[in-house]
């Protein structure tokens, strides 16, 4: 089975191919896939696919993202989204001094336009979210894709959970592998959460979109509703 990852994921081989016949591919096809081609990025061409349609369709205003690397993966395609949606905030953080430089001058040099909607930050996320997060009464969407350690994941949403309101969305990659292991059992039995979309192998390394359930349907889940529905 041919399975369509990202540009940054082809190598040097795969990325002279595909200059070759990228003018024969729809254009849709094209962005996903690139993202924008002087920022590096991580997340496959169906990941970012998903991942730009939650955020299209629901529309938060308050978004964060463990997990920035160089800025062309799920950063570029979050704050795209936002932006066609006209408003919104991400923040983005990152560990890594040299992938957040590179970020911010990639931005400033590539893609002006997406700046407006994006802030970046360093450091740990467990040490500099808290002081965004003061003030706030809800976040709308939080993608989580940090280091591979499940604890830090844990520490990680417990930070988020409480701002995590009916409505809100939470996204996370990596699903299948050890650094959601410590997350992945509570959201898969949860009531409070309905799942929304769910990619596996070969498509991808896990990826999935939660939502919020308000109060009135945990209770009415609780009786023997269902209200998941996976795309793939």
């Amino acid at each position: 089975m041919f399975v369509l990852k990202s540009y940054h994921n082809a190598g040097p081989k795969g990325r002279r191919a595909w200059t070759a016949i990228r003018r024969f591919v729809p254009k849709q096809t094209r962005t996903f896939y690139e993202g924008c081609p002087a920022i590096p990025g991580q997340l496959w061409y169906r990941e970012r696919k998903a991942l730009y349609q939650a955020i299209r369709e629901h529309k938060p205003r308050t978004v964060f993202e463990v997990g920035t690397w160089y800025g062309g993966g799920s950063t570029f395609f979050i704050a795209q989204a936002l932006h066609d949606n006209g408003g919104g905030l991400l923040y983005a953080i990152e560990p890594n001094e040299i992938a957040y430089e590179n970020a911010v001058v990639g931005y400033k040099r590539e893609v002006p336009h997406l700046l407006p909607y994006v802030r970046f930050l360093r450091g740990r996320s467990t040490d500099m979210f808290p002081e965004q997060l003061k003030g706030l009464e809800m976040v709308d969407a939080l993608f989580l894709d940090g280091a591979q350690d499940s604890l830090q994941t844990a520490d990680e949403f417990a930070m988020f959970e409480p701002y995590l309101q009916a409505g809100s969305i939470f996204m996370a990659h990596d699903w299948d592998n050890e650094k959601m292991e410590s997350i992945r059992p509570k959201m898969e039995h949860s009531r409070d959460w309905v799942l929304e979309t769910k990619l596996t192998a070969p498509h991808s390394l896990g990826f999935v979109v939660y939502r919020k359930l308000p109060l009135t349907v945990r209770h009415d889940a609780s009786f023997g509703g269902t209200f998941t529905n996976q795309r793939g």
